[in-house]
């Protein structure tokens, strides 16, 4: 998976804050309501949630100060707002399976299904 520096920034402190608070995917998944994997996916930076909710519900769980609060809010913001726009698959070569010349390649998470 390629991750742009937005999505790999905010992927670093959800995966520290689940780090320092000492429970494992599946404790906060259960505490949080959510997925493990789902959980998995955003500490790995597979995926940013759309909407900033889980994610603060995530940082409160895991003991978050204010301060951490802010810098999660805005790396989620910046993480977001890199996302391509939803329907529009992103552009050619910003994926190591594509070049800037062809379509997505059958392995590319740009290629249609």
């Amino acid at each position: 998976m390629v991750q742009d520096g937005a999505a790999a920034e905010f992927a670093r402190l959800v995966r520290e804050l689940k780090e320092r608070s000492g429970l494992s995917y599946g404790a906060l998944a259960r505490r949080l309501h959510m997925s493990a994997s789902t959980l998995h996916r955003y500490g790995s930076g597979a995926a940013v949630p759309v909407d900033y909710a889980p994610v603060e519900r995530i940082a409160r769980a895991c003991g978050a100060d204010r301060a951490e609060l802010v810098a999660l809010h805005r790396a989620w913001v910046l993480a977001d707002a890199a996302r391509p726009p939803r329907g529009r698959p992103p552009s050619p070569g910003s994926c190591a399976g594509c070049s800037s010349t062809a379509a997505p390649s059958a392995t590319c998470s740009a290629a249609p299904p």
